[in-house]
């Protein structure tokens, strides 16, 4: 088929809540480049907060605009100039299936020379984010037919064994390597340890995904908060042992206390994507407990801690998780593999929409009754 002179159907974001469906020019290929035509593409926190106007995200970094968004994409390569290596150093051919992870560092800033996580970059690319469509080759993100993959791009070879879907599933997963972390943090006396009680506070597809993982990591008590009774209904079925559906915070306080009889929480990953999210999670910690901030992606409003008694007294240890690890997404695919017939995965999938369809999409996306929505050419 001849694609030369065609054109690219995208979704791309012009301004607050506004999403128009474009055409842009099936791009030449340069030396190094390759392009993916895209299969699946996920939404969110992080495209629905762009959607909602912030659009002034980690680090300060304004999004420019119009933007092609969806860094949760999976697809088959369609033309490669060049040769093309995935993240281990193997070679790719046109037809692979690959997951490409968003960002694109520098390798020459002060956060590259000193083996900061790759997200750290002071002049990162961020494809579905902070890589304009403005300018040619334009399709930088997975809301489109195609991707343009630029040199320096992270690719994972992704199995034909699994559902290509849950290719979506890699990045969001990779973000759960916080846990790992968490457990090398952990002294004697601290979290987090197998049979320590876990909450998870927020049980969209990011905080089950870190559900998941905390289960398989050996966690004793693992709790389940949500304002909505489906997503804790999944959650349970993905191993959490106990549930409290509510957004009150005297209610969820109440509920902690009686589950670990007023000893309170080890580790609490907050995946709320609101700032009120972590006074909760201050709240819910034992002594010398430990959280691991995950959800709050844009620059939204300020929150009333006390340092005292929220920080001081307890102890307490507050990480930031700022995006998704790269060292983790082979892990991650290898974690699908050997659990995707063990684990009810597809329950974490609510919607499917053509990107014709972009609108109603976000909508459900929006709207707190969906899991995770995926876009599809």
């Amino acid at each position: 088929m001849n694609l030369k002179n065609r054109y690219v159907r995208a979704v791309t974001l012009e301004g607050k809540g506004k999403l128009t469906l474009k055409d842009y020019p099936y791009p030449e290929l340069k030396k190094n480049c390759a392009i993916i035509k895209m299969e699946f593409s996920g939404i969110c926190g992080t495209d629905k907060h762009s959607f909602q106007g912030y659009f002034e995200q980690k680090g300060g970094r304004p999004i420019p605009l119009p933007v092609i968004q969806g860094h949760e994409n999976v697809g088959v390569i369609e033309e490669i100039n060049g040769e093309l290596l995935d993240h281990d150093g193997r070679k790719l051919s046109v037809g692979d299936r690959v997951v490409p992870a968003p960002n694109i560092s520098c390798g020459k800033c002060f956060a590259c020379r000193n083996n900061r996580p790759y997200y750290y970059c002071e002049c990162k690319l961020d494809y579905g984010n902070n890589i304009g469509a403005g300018e040619e080759p334009h399709i930088f993100g997975g809301w489109s037919e195609y991707l343009y993959i630029l040199p320096g791009s992270h690719l994972f070879k992704y199995p034909d064994t699994l559902e290509p879907r849950f290719g979506t599933f890699i990045e969001p997963l990779s973000v759960t390597g916080c846990l790992d972390k968490a457990r090398q943090w952990s002294s004697e006396w601290e979290p987090f340890r197998s049979g320590d009680t876990v909450v998870i506070l927020g049980t969209g597809p990011i905080g089950l995904f870190h559900l998941i993982k905390a289960n398989l990591m050996g966690a004793g008590k693992l709790i389940s908060i949500d304002p909505f009774e489906f997503r804790t209904s999944i959650a349970r079925e993905l191993g959490a042992t106990d549930i409290i559906v509510s957004k009150d915070k005297e209610e969820i306080r109440d509920g902690i206390n009686k589950i670990t009889n007023k000893l309170g929480a080890d580790l609490v990953v907050d995946c709320t994507g609101v700032s009120e999210g972590l006074v909760i999670a201050l709240e819910l910690i034992r002594e010398g407990g430990m959280i691991l901030e995950v959800g709050i992606f844009s620059n939204s409003h300020d929150i009333p801690i006390n340092p005292h008694s929220h920080i001081l007294e307890k102890s307490a240890r507050v990480i930031g998780v700022g995006g998704d690890d790269i060292s983790q997404y082979y892990p991650s695919i290898k974690l699908l593999e050997r659990t995707i017939d063990k684990l009810p995965w597809e329950k974490i999938i609510s919607h499917h929409y053509q990107i014709e369809n972009v609108h109603e999409a976000m909508d459900v996306a929006m709207s707190g009754q969906s899991m995770k929505v995926l876009l599809n050419p």
